[in-house]
């Protein structure tokens, strides 16, 4: 669908939030201005998740799942020493 609308500068420019959604842009917007031109974009975190990055998560959420019972003691207070060799 595309809309358009002629608009007159006052003090600044509103668009719509009706016109945002129906964009599907989200909550957070970059706005690119170069000559000429503004470009209402979808903000950095509102940008959907590329197939690697997604794949990534997945392997990230999988560790743990099969962990192994924890056989040291105090593991949460001695994590330095355990992990990285690091006496207190």
């Amino acid at each position: 669908m595309s809309e358009q609308q002629v608009l007159e500068v006052k003090q600044g420019i509103w668009i719509d939030e009706r016109l945002l959604r129906d964009a599907g842009l989200g909550r957070d917007l970059l706005l690119v201005v170069e000559p000429g031109e503004i470009r209402i974009l979808p903000a950095a975190s509102e940008v959907q998740e590329t197939p690697e990055k997604e794949a990534a998560w997945e392997v990230f959420r999988s560790l743990g799942k099969e962990a192994r019972p924890g056989e040291l003691p105090n593991a949460a207070e001695e994590h330095d020493r355990y992990l990285y060799g690091k006496q207190p």
